[in-house]
């Protein structure tokens, strides 16, 4: 893939869900759920979804098929893998990261940042956390043969975290101060404390299905 084909695209103040930032989680076909996992495992990544109202949404589905197009792939653009429209009428996307790159190396773990730009201190954040992410596009083919955007991910700046307790009447939320955004590079993040994020076509994975986080066979790039 030319390095034209990875593009840098900003999602910001959405609410979180999902977030499993700190460990790599699989999708288990039996259970019909995903479980927390080694790196190492097979199709484990690191993943996160997010919300975004109907009409940012839109502007940003047709954001990612124009660049789908530009990519000059065979197959025709079909959809934006992970994302889904919700019952409320808001529209859910989903990225992830691989736990190994294609020579079985382990990969960092996504960027997580506060509102300081600094590292975040604990990454056992919740659903309902807020804050920008910073992701990676680029086009894909399914095992059906249909063409798409994937998502990866980069960086996570949280603004307002949500921890959880012993239970669901137990939640502590603990807002970070947001400086400056979060913008294009680590420029768009401030000083270099988190480091540089490695090449993204080592990182990059298959797309997302439609349940909680599954993960759908490996895809052609």
């Amino acid at each position: 893939m030319a390095n034209t084909d990875f593009k840098p695209t900003m999602c910001r103040n959405v609410e979180f869900k999902y977030p499993r930032l700190s460990t790599t989680f699989r999708y288990s076909t039996a259970e019909k759920r995903s479980e927390e996992c080694a790196p190492t495992a097979s199709n484990a990544s690191y993943s996160v979804a997010w919300e975004m109202p109907q009409g940012e949404a839109g502007k940003l589905h047709a954001e990612l098929k124009t660049h789908y197009e530009s990519c000059n792939r065979k197959e025709p653009f079909t959809k934006v893998f992970g994302m889904k429209k919700l019952e409320n009428g808001n529209v859910e996307f989903r990225a992830k990261r691989n736990g190994t790159n294609s020579q079985g190396a382990l990969n960092e773990k996504p960027r997580v940042i506060d509102g300081m730009k600094q590292p975040l201190a604990d990454l056992n954040i919740w659903g309902g956390s807020k804050g920008s992410i910073k992701v990676t596009a680029y086009p894909v083919t399914d095992p059906d043969g249909n063409g798409g955007i994937s998502l990866l991910i980069d960086t996570v700046q949280i603004t307002h975290a949500v921890y959880g307790g012993g239970g669901l009447d137990d939640f502590d939320e603990v807002g970070t101060t947001m400086q400056g955004g979060i913008d294009a590079a680590l420029d768009d993040f401030g000083p270099a404390a988190v480091g540089s994020p490695p090449a993204a076509s080592q990182l990059m994975t298959s797309p997302i299905g439609d349940d909680e986080i599954p993960f759908a066979p490996e895809c052609r790039v």
